[in-house]
């Protein structure tokens, strides 16, 4: 998929050239099929894969992330979301095992996101 390769290529380029602290990623889900508002049509697995890939380029470098959700305008944003966070985990690339024997300052971060049918979950 073109959207995922681009993805794969300019993180990749983007960390390569600049050596940030921290990264801040906004793993919006305006892009999936059927939003109003982002076009692409990226599909479920695409949003989960997308945020694999960043995920592994923070490991790869040693750069903690700070993951943060926006957009996305379906009720199964929710649902996608929690399945990323789910792949991440599984992976180990959140979680304990994610920053095993890693600096002080690498610590795992929480975060949550609340939708417009009222749940709310949460990841550490």
């Amino acid at each position: 998929m073109e959207y995922l390769q681009k993805v794969e290529l300019h993180s990749e380029g983007a960390l390569n050239e600049v050596r940030p602290d921290i990264i801040i990623y906004n793993a919006g889900t305006d892009v999936l099929d059927g939003d109003p508002l982002g076009g692409l049509a990226i599909s479920p697995q695409g949003i989960v894969k997308r945020d694999e890939i960043i995920f592994r380029a923070a490991q790869r470098r040693g750069i903690p992330i700070l993951m943060v959700t926006s957009g996305g305008y379906q009720k199964k944003t929710a649902r996608i979301i929690a399945d990323s966070i789910l792949n991440l985990h599984r992976q180990g690339l959140i979680g304990e095992e994610a920053v095993e024997g890693v600096g002080p300052s690498h610590v795992p971060l929480m975060m949550s996101k609340s939708v417009s049918s009222g749940a709310t979950f949460s990841a550490i």
